[in-house]
């Protein structure tokens, strides 16, 4: 005749199962938090990363296509940047001579129209006076022409080098978390968000790594950018339980030096 199990014997398996369990349960907890922690580090590198990446490229180019007594850098601030170049190598050469108040220049074949109506252009006389000029575009280019809003002030030869110019803003948008970016008359759009305050430094040194006094004495531009997680960390108590990742970068303007 069997034995049933006593209460006791019950008791001491339930005990023992939910022991079991638990322990299991801790262990996936555990598990399942260090994934979460991998999976934000990750992403956060990822973004500094991809957004140093975008800086920096740019960053190298201020003045390119700037006559060398125009300081490409147009605003300088802790959280908000802004630079001019010619950022796609947009060029032309003029075709002929043009004398004062000419408005219509004649361009190198096929490349009049690579500029557009508002376009920002530099002319200058690179073959005798290096003398240039700043224009805007009143209509896009044809093949071979670009008109200007307004005529010429001085006289240019002919082979006088053409370049667009490009305005580049980045700024920290606080109340978005973002870091945005702009060019020329475009509108803002986000490169990065989960920026927290003081997420984005710029800060500038001069050739002799001082504080520059104005913005054609910067030759380096040295970023910090700090990105926080997408979702908070219950075991944290730091950040308001946001993860946090740091990068630095260092960008020499290698137009300036």
């Amino acid at each position: 005749m069997s034995r049933g199990y006593t209460l006791i014997e019950l008791l001491i398996t339930m005990a023992i199962f939910i022991f079991a369990t638990l322990t299991f349960s801790r262990f996936f907890i555990a598990e399942h938090h260090i994934y979460a922690v991998q999976e934000a580090d990750t992403e956060m590198l990822q973004t500094s990363r991809n957004v140093l990446n975008i800086l920096s490229r740019e960053l190298m180019l201020t003045g390119y296509g700037l006559p060398s007594q125009i300081s490409g850098i147009t605003k300088f601030k802790k959280d908000e940047l802004e630079f001019r170049t010619n950022l796609r190598d947009i060029t032309s050469s003029m075709a002929s001579a043009a004398i004062p108040d000419q408005n219509i220049l004649r361009v190198q074949d096929s490349t009049g129209r690579s500029f557009k109506k508002n376009d920002v252009i530099v002319i200058c006389d690179t073959i005798t006076t290096h003398r240039c000029e700043e224009h805007t575009l009143s209509e896009n280019g044809t093949n071979n022409a670009i008109t200007l809003t307004s005529g010429i002030n001085e006289a240019f030869p002919e082979g006088s080098r053409i370049d667009l110019i490009n305005t580049i803003y980045y700024r920290y948008s606080g109340s978005r978390k973002e870091l945005q970016r702009k060019i020329d008359r475009g509108v803002w759009e986000s490169i990065a968000d989960n920026i927290p305050s003081e997420g984005l430094i710029f800060s500038y040194k001069d050739k002799f790594n001082n504080t520059p006094v104005s913005s054609s004495d910067i030759c380096r531009i040295d970023i910090i950018l700090t990105v926080e997680s997408f979702r908070t960390d219950v075991y944290s108590e730091e950040n308001s339980g946001y993860w946090r990742s740091g990068a630095k970068s260092s960008v020499a303007l290698r137009n300036y030096l």
